[in-house]
């Protein structure tokens, strides 16, 4: 597939760039994400440069994974990432610690999930699945939001960095999601 860009009313998610690689390197140098990712650790340059130069396009190219740069305004710095993998039908984001608070990633992943599940660009789907390592109450908050029901806490997806299963948290937005029951699918222990 071709890389799509999306737009909200505050948003553009394009493709990431060569040019991102250095704003990519600092963000995922948070400590939140040493503990909540399971991107490398310490994450340098040379993991930036592989993103954008090589991980970004092979996903577009091959259908199997669309990754945006969250951008408040057109050709501005990037201040968060978003990603939808075709397989699983799962999304991934993370924003950077200056853009936090302010409903970016609320934004950028509703406009994510409406592209897979109505834009017929994707493989068709009925669900869009989140996860996040358990703990990650911000994730969760923003999952929430966009209208996922929590289905539960089991191993992640994703190993983590030394190969062992993660605890996480899982939640699904069907393409007949019900608002309400949605709302009250989540346990106190995630919210914020």
């Amino acid at each position: 597939m071709q890389p799509v860009v999306l737009r909200t009313e505050r948003l553009v998610l394009d493709q990431p760039t060569e040019a991102d690689a250095a704003r990519i390197a600092d963000y995922c140098g948070d400590p939140l994400f040493e503990r909540f990712l399971t991107t490398p650790w310490p994450y340098g340059l040379q993991h930036a440069e592989t993103f954008v130069g090589t991980l970004v396009p092979l996903g577009w190219s091959s259908d199997t994974e669309a990754t945006w740069a969250v951008r408040t305004y057109e050709g501005g710095p990037l201040v968060g990432v978003i990603s939808y993998r075709t397989a699983r039908s799962d999304v991934g984001f993370w924003l950077g610690a200056d853009a936090r608070g302010q409903g970016y990633m609320r934004e950028a992943l509703g406009a994510v999930v409406q592209w897979a599940l109505f834009s017929g660009d994707v493989p068709p789907t009925d669900a869009v699945t989140w996860e996040a390592v358990a703990g990650n109450r911000s994730s969760a908050a923003v999952a929430r939001a966009v209208g996922f029901a929590f289905t539960g806490t089991a191993p992640s997806s994703h190993p983590g960095r030394d190969g062992s299963p993660v605890p996480a948290w899982h939640g699904v937005l069907l393409r007949s999601h019900d608002a309400s029951q949605a709302e009250a699918s989540w346990p106190e222990e995630t919210l914020l």
